[in-house]
């Protein structure tokens, strides 16, 4: 934080009159120039820099004063505020990082020569009215800061001016100096005696005070905090708000406390008027306690005691405004200031009704301990004075105990649903989830860092970190990720669990996935991401995803009938995203003739398998299969072993046709073009016969 001082120091005679700029003059700096300098002046405010504001800065903004002065020693360190609304546009943001402080000095205050010949700024006092001249006609040059902050300084001054006795507050001597200059104070006298020998003529009752006095003050000189009441003989105004009373007897001028004005403060809300939902739920309200959520009360939201209203609705035994809060999406596990849930409220006070509503909602935790480390069950079982209820609260609980595992619904992106046990119960992690997901699919554990769980509700998607607990970001969803996160009515925003690709998943590291069900799942997530039009692209590139598109959906050759499915609307929403179809205006079939020529001249023919990527590649031979390594890359695009395939040698076209026979392939064929396709199916012929042989690789 930047801090920027005024020191302002008054003219004599100031007094309580109408504000007039040449009643005052300000402290500006200026770099020193040669005489060769031609450049217009420019002058500036003090300021410095402080790494923390959290507590009064005035020590450090007189000291930053007495250095730049030479010795002038502020009266007060004043903080003046400005509105950002007051401010120009352009300069909001900038001046959002400085604070302004006013120093006000005394008239006899002065500059130190010496200062002024070291030092590699030159201070000096200005008189207010040159200084704003200055500013309003550009004849000097002021840091766009400084000049903010001298047209504010004046309105500042001209609104102390028109309240009664304030400018006299400003200047008002400091408390210390006024100290050492009154004539009360009698540990001054011996410094101010008449000349040797007269000090006996002092009344002896003088000489007395004024040594008990100078002793006190030397023990105090011993400690290390002194505290000292600077209000004390200052003459400023203080009204204080009495709380008591108490006359003194003795004291022979008593004032008239009830001629006294004290200050009025508004009268507090009530606290049903603060917290109507509360207040409704202690009292059983149900029909209030529904027309106030409709009306977007926070079922979830806690008073000044940390209580929400599903605990005062526990407490009070209401057990249908329970249930009322819990369809409302309030959670049965909030916790007050004691770490008390309803359930352990309904626990202490022996209401079976009540534990009945809360151990119904599927995410209550039983396991979670007050204060005092107790659960629901722990406290039931030691209630003071435990009757049958309190038994009945305890079979609900233990009961509730013996449920089969909960369970998690998790969506994927093909739209498919898992339902996986929350192993955990309410502390259940993304960890765990994961997991479970990659022992549903058979993926091997390096695909944890592909995938993970993301939360999405229709106006917010976030992905979860591996230690979130599944149920906890369920459970603040509405009460506080969206309302903190996005401008949507919480009520609208239902929140699902979804298995999806992880953000922080490189594209790199992507294209290195060659497990058929990661890929299926990528690609479900890309065409999702695509259709819906989060991947803005160029129509040319909409053709060529469209095309592809259609090619998966008819693998064979497009005949007709699949012709005239491109024409169909319904049908183009499949393949183009809507936003794209919605501006450009053009009917289905402008799409079904572009989609059906790029098919025709670069698709048509051609192996549209995801291996019919033309890639120069290496194909390696040896008596187990057949082996296509990226030339580039050097990684492994396909390996087929003999048993699983079958090709053709077309001699004519210099092409090794390979079809895979084993069902569980999703590719159909494989084309290798090549001029040494003829050796290369002599080997494989050789080979496949050489089983007992060292493996052996050869390079085409």
């Amino acid at each position: 934080m930047e801090v920027v001082i005024v020191v302002l120091r008054p003219k004599q005679g100031l007094a309580s009159q109408e504000f007039r700029h040449s009643r005052y003059e300000v402290l500006l700096l200026d770099n020193k120039m040669s005489p060769a300098d031609s450049a217009r002046p420019s002058k500036f405010l003090p300021k410095f820099s402080t790494d923390s504001l959290e507590e009064e800065p005035r020590e450090q903004v007189l000291t930053e004063v007495f250095r730049i002065t030479g010795g002038i020693k502020g009266e007060r360190a004043l903080h003046v505020s400005w509105s950002h609304a007051s401010l120009p546009t352009s300069h909001r943001e900038s001046l959002s990082r400085f604070s302004l402080y006013c120093v006000p000095v005394s008239p006899q205050d002065k500059l130190s020569k010496r200062r002024l010949e070291q030092g590699h700024s030159n201070p000096v006092f200005w008189s207010l009215d040159t200084v704003m001249d200055a500013v309003n006609n550009g004849t000097v040059l002021f840091p766009p800061p400084t000049r903010s902050f001298l047209m504010h300084l004046e309105s500042w001054l001209r609104e102390k001016h028109s309240r009664p006795g304030v400018v006299e507050c400003l200047f008002w001597p400091r408390a210390e100096y006024r100290i050492h200059l009154t004539v009360y104070n009698p540990v001054f006298i011996p410094s101010r005696r008449p000349p040797e020998g007269s000090a006996a003529n002092l009344p002896p009752e003088i000489q007395l005070t004024a040594n008990e006095a100078l002793a006190k003050m030397l023990s105090i000189e011993k400690c290390d905090i002194v505290i000292m009441n600077p209000l004390f003989g200052s003459g400023l105004p203080y009204n204080p708000k009495v709380n008591k009373v108490v006359f003194n007897q003795s004291w022979g001028e008593r004032p008239v406390y009830n001629m006294m004005p004290f200050p009025t403060s508004p009268v507090e809300p009530r606290w049903r008027d603060k917290y109507p939902l509360h207040a409704s739920a202690a009292e059983g309200d149900v029909t209030t306690v529904e027309r106030l959520l409709s009306r977007g009360y926070q079922h979830s939201k806690k008073d000044s005691i940390s209580w929400a209203p599903i605990h005062y609705a526990a407490w009070y035994r209401s057990a249908d405004v329970v249930k009322v809060l819990l369809e409302a999406g309030c959670s049965p596990n909030l916790t007050n200031s004691e770490l008390l849930t309803p359930l352990h409220i309904a626990a202490k006070k022996g209401f079976p009704d009540v534990a009945q509503q809360l151990v119904h909602a599927t995410t209550v935790d039983l396991s979670l301990r007050d204060k005092d480390g107790k659960r629901a069950l722990d406290v039931c079982t030691s209630a003071p004075g435990r009757n049958m209820e309190h038994q009945q609260v305890a079979n609900i609980i233990q009961g509730a105990q013996l449920r089969p595992n909960l369970t998690v619904e998790v969506q994927l992106m093909d739209k498919s649903v898992r339902h996986l046990k929350l192993v955990s119960g309410m502390q259940t992690t993304v960890q765990d989830i994961n997991q479970q997901m990659l022992n549903e699919f058979r993926l091997p554990m390096k695909y944890c860092d592909i995938f993970t769980i993301w939360i999405c509700s229709k106006s917010l998607e976030l992905q979860l970190k591996a230690d979130h607990r599944l149920m906890e970001e369920l459970t603040k969803w509405h009460s506080r990720t969206v309302e903190m996160l996005t401008e949507a009515d919480p009520r609208e925003e239902e929140p699902v669990f979804k298995w999806r690709r992880n953000a922080k998943v490189s594209v790199d590291t992507e294209r290195q996935i060659n497990n058929a069900k990661a890929l299926d799942l990528l690609f479900h997530e890309a065409y999702h991401n695509y259709i819906h039009g989060l991947y803005p692209c160029k129509d040319q590139d909409v053709i060529v995803f469209a095309t592809l598109l259609f090619c998966i959906m008819f693998p064979g050759n497009a005949s007709t009938m699949n012709k005239s499915f491109l024409t169909n609307v319904n049908n183009l929403k499949e393949l183009i995203p809507a936003s794209v179809m919605r501006n450009s205006n053009k009917n289905p079939t402008h799409w079904a003739n572009k989609i059906m020529k790029e098919y025709s001249s670069n698709l048509q023919g051609r192996d549209r398998s995801s291996q019919a990527v033309n890639i120069p590649c290496h194909i390696g031979v040896n008596d187990v299969g057949v082996h296509i390594i990226n030339q580039q890359t050097k990684q492994m695009l396909h390996s087929y072993k003999y048993v699983e395939i079958k090709w053709e040698l077309i001699l004519e076209k210099s092409t090794l046709e390979i079809q895979v026979e084993r069902p569980s392939r999703n590719a159909a064929s494989t084309r290798i073009r090549t001029r040494q396709a003829g050796v290369i199916d002599h080997l494989m012929r050789q080979l496949k016969q050489l089983n007992a042989l060292p493996e052996t690789t050869f390079h085409v």
